[in-house]
């Protein structure tokens, strides 16, 4: 990133204050290096009198300038004013409503989680809801309300709602001086900056987020923060290794790991930050005024700051979550046994070591933490398959986990000098305890695909049958414990990690984490797969017994190992990576990128009489800065193809400071909207929330550059003719935002574009306007830990009588479209219902 002259000099007058060296990333010079200097240096700019297009001949280089930003006194005093106002926007009527809305199902819960010390799990990084965490302590919140429906009433539970809710608000709030900020470290004059600021003070929809319990406004914030010191340390880059150089490198270090532990869509920061460094590095590399030494510090001052920070801080927040999530929850069961037995109160699995011929074993699947190898009296009912038994993943310990290892078909083992071990390589059978059935598999597809290399996994036998060899199935052991002599050689209980191969088919036993329908009652899939990873086909035996075990000889004993802060750390990232991939769906307020920047939608939040909730952003800021990127990528290209022709446009003197300023945040914004496209997950409009943002920022550019030839008072007026037109949009908006009462015509005029689908019945004059929206709980089957069905009530979508007004980001118990295949969370497989002769165990 390059920063340009401040636009009071934009007729030739150095601003006091100001130094204008050459600054330009390409050749920029530390202080005290001796600049060459061609007459091009100093090009005429393109006022009034001097001409529009200069020959390329008449220079050899045309560096950028820039301006180390002095705070004046009109800047603190434009700063208080920006702050106050924005405070104002934020705060307005923060208490209104007075009910749970949209995502405070979730992270209001997690914050009582927090107070309570309870663990659960959440696909975001933990520093935002700790925050909301912090706030509700000092405010009273004794995290024993759940926040478990939207429309939920916070006074009658005597909830410190508001308080938690200004939180986010100041933080909305701050990022407009922030944008103020960034503005002039890039060298811009104050009304450029200040329309920036006014600009995000009345985007509708950051106000909209950032008035409620949501990670949205603590991300923004850091994020907008990130690019502030960034564009701070740019200021000073005359002052190598200086005090002042290292606070803005490493504070832009220190906020962009904040930023990415709150929300991961942060980490769109790091390519933006980082093509920003490589290209000055490179330039560096030009400038033989500096050494190879001097070089390589400028390198490891960057990767310390840029890399090693950021690093440190989002692990250091995690230390933390699990500091304070010391205890069990039911969200533990989604993790690892080795991570479960590490809070406190978990129940220690300790089992026989030794897996013998004549053992009965229960088998877990080793990566996808779903279960347990499990069968039941229920015949495969798909028009694909066998109509013998069932064969399926359960996530309970259960009696119908339980499998006797016996001799492979018309073998035997000699156990007249003792037990046999089962050992690497052995060909063996899998008896089902409670039927009496033989793990199976045969040429049938299962139940949830039609692919060739995959094959139906059951149970097969009858009385007075020994089987057959589809029975038969190799144990390949994959790896064992280092530390555990002989458990890579012998199948050994937790320690020995392995795979069933079929002898037959040459296909392994694989987890296809599929939810099966509900004659296979939405247990998961567990099929006979050729060719596959050993990630989904790698199990171990989490129990083993056997009943010839001498009484009173002594049994070599296995337990889980409870992992340590860095392995819990690295374990529950990736699981929410999996959590992350798996989030799909068919919300009625998804959105998809190619929406995003047009506004074709936004979301229902909350609906009550004559009030209703829709995030929603201003649309002329919106299509604004869709604008202003692309003029900003018309003007670049049309200078490149002059450039080659040996032409080059002064851009009213504004081209050095407009092309590296602007070209920063339209990079910045590509960064943080482009990658979107490639994620299958389901999207929503706030997602491009950080982008918008950068794409004010090019908006306050462009509108300078356009202006930057015209007459002051003429300037003005086209100012305050933008800000006139935000203001106005704002106002006519601010009935969604704020929640205020207003009439259904007055909705119906609101509605600029068809796709906006605003539910205007919650209006006065519609038919909810007048009748309080009742939250009648809807009610899915679940199984608890205790082994006991009852209905219980979902979190997510449970809201007003209108079934628009659903949760859209993460469900907490498991949905589904129909399809079968459709996981919201991992964890969620334990709330899958038992079927009849299942008799659950509390055993995980």
């Amino acid at each position: 990133m390059t920063v340009g002259m401040d636009q009071a000099d934009r007729h030739g007058h150095q601003p006091k204050g100001h130094s204008m060296q050459s600054a330009s990333p390409r050749g920029r010079r530390e202080k005290g290096a001796v600049p060459k200097i061609s007459k091009g240096d100093f090009a005429p700019k393109d006022t009034e009198n001097s001409p529009a297009v200069v020959s390329i001949e008449s220079f050899e280089y045309t560096p950028a300038y820039f301006a180390r930003w002095k705070v004046s006194a009109s800047d603190w005093m434009l700063l208080l004013v920006i702050s106050m106002a924005a405070v104002v926007v934020r705060c307005y009527k923060l208490s209104n409503p007075a009910n749970v809305v949209f995502d405070e199902v979730h992270f209001g819960k997690f914050a009582g989680k927090y107070l309570n010390s309870t663990y659960f799990f959440d696909l975001h990084p933990p520093l935002a809801k700790m925050m909301f965490a912090a706030v509700g302590r000092l405010a009273g919140y004794d995290g024993v309300f759940d926040f478990k429906s939207i429309g939920l009433d916070y006074i009658a539970a005597n909830v410190p709602y508001v308080a938690m809710r200004l939180m986010p608000a100041l933080l909305g709030a701050a990022t407009v001086p922030a944008t103020y900020a960034t503005v002039r470290a890039c060298g811009y004059a104050m009304d450029t900056a200040a329309l920036a600021a006014l600009l995000v003070c009345v985007e509708n929809g950051l106000v909209t987020q950032s008035r409620l319990i949501l990670l949205d406004s603590p991300l923004v914030f850091f994020t907008v923060l990130t690019l502030l010191c960034w564009s701070m340390f740019w200021t000073v880059q005359d002052r190598p290794f200086s005090r002042v150089w290292w606070a803005w490198l490493l504070a832009t270090g220190l906020t962009m790991g904040c930023a990415a532990s709150c929300k991961w869509v942060a980490f769109f920061l790091i390519p933006t930050i980082g093509l920003s460094t490589l290209h000055d590095l490179w330039d560096k590399i030009a400038d033989q005024s500096l050494s190879p030494a001097r070089w390589s510090m400028h390198f490891g001052a960057r990767a310390i700051a840029l890399i090693c920070v950021p690093v440190a801080v989002y692990i250091g927040w995690f230390y933390v979550h699990f500091a304070v999530l010391s205890t069990t929850g039911g969200d533990a069961a989604a993790l690892s046994p080795e991570f479960q037995v590490s809070l406190d109160g978990a129940k220690q699995m300790v089992t026989d070591r030794d897996v013998y011929y004549g053992s009965e074993i229960r088998m877990r699947s080793t990566n996808a933490r779903s279960g347990f190898l499990h069968s039941h009296l229920h015949p495969w009912q798909h028009d694909k398959g066998s109509g013998q038994q069932q064969v399926t993943i359960y996530s309970y310990a259960d009696a119908n986990n339980v499998w006797v290892v016996e001799p492979a078909y018309n073998r035997t083992v000699d156990t007249s000098q003792g037990l046999v071990p089962v050992r690497n390589g052995d060909v063996l059978r899998l008896r089902h305890k409670t039927t009496g059935r033989f793990l199976h598999s045969h040429d049938k597809r299962p139940a949830m695909s039609n692919d060739k290399n995959k094959f139906e996994l059951s149970g097969y036998g009858f009385a007075n049958f020994s089987g057959d060899s589809n029975d038969n199935f190799r144990v390949d052991i994959l790896e064992g414990d280092p530390d555990i002599q002989g458990s890579a050689t012998e199948l050994q209980s937790i320690y020995s990690r392995f795979r069933l191969v079929h002898t037959n088919l040459h296909c392994m036993v694989f987890n296809s984490r599929k939810k099966l329908p509900k004659w296979a009652f939405e247990q998961i899939e567990v099929n006979c797969m050729r060719n596959c990873l050993p990630r989904m086909s790698t199990w171990h035996v989490e129990h083993a017994f056997h009943p010839n075990t001498t009484a009173g000889a002594p049994v070599r004993k296995a337990s889980y190992r409870p992992l340590g802060m860095l392995g819990k750390i690295w374990e529950y990232n990736k699981l929410m990576a999996d959590s992350n991939q798996n989030l799909i769906g068919d919300h009625p307020f998804a959105a998809r990128p190619q929406h995003w920047p047009w506004l074709r939608r936004g979301t229902a939040y909350w609906g009550g009489p004559g009030r209703l909730i829709y995030q929603l952003g201003n649309p002329l800021i919106w299509w604004g800065s869709l604008a202003a990127l692309a003029v900003f990528a018309t003007v670049r290209m049309v200078l490149f193809l002059l450039d080659k022709r040996r032409i080059r446009l002064q851009l009213g003197g504004q081209r050095n400071q407009y092309i590296s300023g602007a070209g920063f945040f339209a990079l910045a914004w590509t960064c943080h909207y482009v990658p979107f496209f490639l994620m299958g997950r389901e999207l929503f409009t706030h997602h491009y929330f950080p982008a918008l943002w950068m794409a004010i920022i090019v908006m306050a550019f462009t509108v300078d550059l356009v202006t930057c030839r015209l007459p002051r008072l003429l300037r003005s007026a086209v100012y305050v003719a933008v800000a006139a037109a935000v203001l106005h949009a704002f106002h006519t908006f601010s009935y969604i935002t704020y929640a205020r009462t207003w009439t259904k015509d007055a909705c119906l005029r609101a509605k600029w574009l068809p796709t906006w689908d605003l539910d205007c019945e919650h209006a006065i004059g519609g038919l909810k306007g007048t009748v309080p929206p009742v939250a009648e709980p809807v009610f899915v089957d679940s199984k608890p830990e205790n082994g006991v069905d009852q209905a219980v009530p979902k979190a997510a979508d449970q809201v007003s009588n209108d079934p628009k007004y659903v949760q859209p980001e993460f469900i907490n118990l498991p949905l589904d479209n129909g399809s079968g295949n459709k996981m919201i969370q991992p964890q969620l497989v334990q709330a899958l219902p038992a079927d009849n002769d299942d008799q659950a165990h509390n055993e995980l």
